[in-house]
């Protein structure tokens, strides 16, 4: 298993989807058989969507997550959708940021969200893409749990609990996953206390008194 903190990556443009579906996009951008790359952008999409599934209440929420794409392929996305590509001039407005639902899974620190990004990697078919996916959901495991529990996930833990989690369908080998790691830092706790106030001093007054 190969560990990868973010700070390493490259800025991600939509923090709303992460870098998961950011490295998706630009493996997408390298499929020269169009055929190919309109299949890829559509589980995409999918994937998008399940990522942010608030964003159904949006009239036309279809043309806005294509933009999204567009926006993070930096507008060089070439793939047949009913929608017309926008240009970078177009973009008015944020996106809209993630939304959660009240409802908890099962591992209650991964939240509802997790249970829909597996649903999606159940269906993609093998390969690459599906390779990144699988990043993406562990690497927001890992990530959640250590900021909930502050506990850190072993890979094994990570592969049982996608098992658990996707019925069995989900048969990960712990070697393969290449999870990016958050970095928050903190203040240490003796911060304030160590911080001593230096007593005021007047050199020129001393001087004087001399």
């Amino acid at each position: 298993m190969e560990l990868t903190y973010n700070t390493q990556g490259e800025q991600i443009l939509l923090t709303e989807y992460g870098r998961g579906v950011q490295e998706m996009v630009e493996h997408l951008l390298k499929v020269e058989d169009r055929e190919d790359r309109n299949r890829m952008a559509r589980t995409i999409f999918q994937v998008m969507v399940n990522l942010n599934p608030l964003i159904k209440d949006q009239d036309d929420y279809q043309k806005t997550v294509w933009d999204h794409m567009h926006e993070i392929a930096g507008y060089k996305l070439d793939v047949d959708t009913e929608y017309e590509k926008p240009s970078p001039a177009a973009k008015q407005e944020k996106p809209d940021h993630l939304g959660y639902k009240g409802v908890l899974s099962k591992y209650r620190f991964y939240g509802r969200n997790l249970l829909e990004m597996i649903d999606g990697a159940k269906e993609m078919e093998e390969g690459e893409l599906k390779s990144l996916y699988i990043n993406y959901i562990a690497s927001f495991m890992v990530n959640s749990s250590k900021n909930w529990n502050d506990e850190s996930l072993t890979p094994k833990q990570v592969v049982q609990h996608l098992a658990d989690l996707s019925g069995g369908k989900l048969n990960i080998d712990p070697e393969s996953l290449n999870i990016h790691l958050e970095i928050r830092k903190k203040r240490p706790s003796n911060f304030s206390k160590n911080k001593k106030k230096k007593p005021f001093t007047n050199n020129k007054y001393k001087r004087r008194q001399s």
